[in-house]
């Protein structure tokens, strides 16, 4: 009984360690922001963003305008540029019925992570979606993750965060529409290749690294990994 006993608690220690473990491990990607502030006045690069091109300079008819309740909602896009597939992204809000937007900011973000997903079932990529139908545009900002230290760049996977936007310029990130947008981004992961280059290893590669990020983008949306905590916007 006590040998019982005694390899019981062994096996029990071991089953609370495995949970432990697998609750603390740390998810591949992560948002560069929680929440955003729209600038009081004029459009602007986010503090801390690098780049230092342009920004702002949009023509009337490059804006994707929503409606939400009281005010509208802009978004303009310039990319996918080089190898990285680097985008500059303009957000803006006016007042409902205004056709420019009267403050709002740019950042970049690169969906490098496009080359090993290849296809999505909403093209081209959306920047504003109604994501939870309650009539009310959210701003998505789609990103890309390392599978490993030093990746190349056929070695990201493409994921994308969705932001609650309210009157006052505040973007809030929703965790639950974020995790849902990572389910479906994962399973057009777990589609079959149409084409993936005329190698028979590189396709087969490629479909492996496929699998991969199928199943960290899972764990994300299932909420089996922590996010790592480097954010401060």
């Amino acid at each position: 009984m006590k040998k019982q006993l005694l390899l019981a608690t062994i096996l029990w220690s071991g089953a609370v360690c495995g949970v432990l473990a697998q609750e603390a491990s740390v998810c591949l990607m992560s948002p560069s922001y929680l929440k955003i502030q729209v600038p009081a006045h004029g459009i602007n690069w986010l503090e801390g963003e690098s780049f230092d091109g342009p920004c702002g300079s949009i023509a009337n008819g490059e804006w994707i305008i929503e409606s939400a309740d009281s005010f509208n909602v802009f978004v303009a896009t310039d990319g996918p540029n080089g190898s990285g597939r680097y985008w500059t992204v303009t957000f803006g809000i006016a007042q409902q019925g205004e056709t420019v937007p009267r403050r709002g900011f740019c950042l970049e973000t690169s969906t490098v992570g496009w080359r090993t997903l290849q296809r999505f079932s909403t093209l081209p990529l959306p920047w504003l979606s109604d994501r939870n139908a309650d009539g009310r545009p959210e701003f998505i900002i789609w990103d890309s993750f390392p599978l490993r230290e030093d990746a190349s760049l056929a070695e990201y996977g493409l994921i994308a965060w969705v932001y609650q936007v309210d009157p006052e310029g505040i973007l809030t990130i929703d965790w639950r529409l974020s995790r849902e947008l990572a389910a479906e981004i994962a399973s057009e992961y777990r589609l079959p290749l149409k084409y993936a280059g005329p190698l028979k290893y590189a396709r087969f590669y490629l479909q492996e690294e496929r699998k991969k990020i199928a199943r960290y983008l899972d764990e994300f949306a299932s909420e089996k990994c922590m996010i790592r905590k480097k954010l401060a916007h």
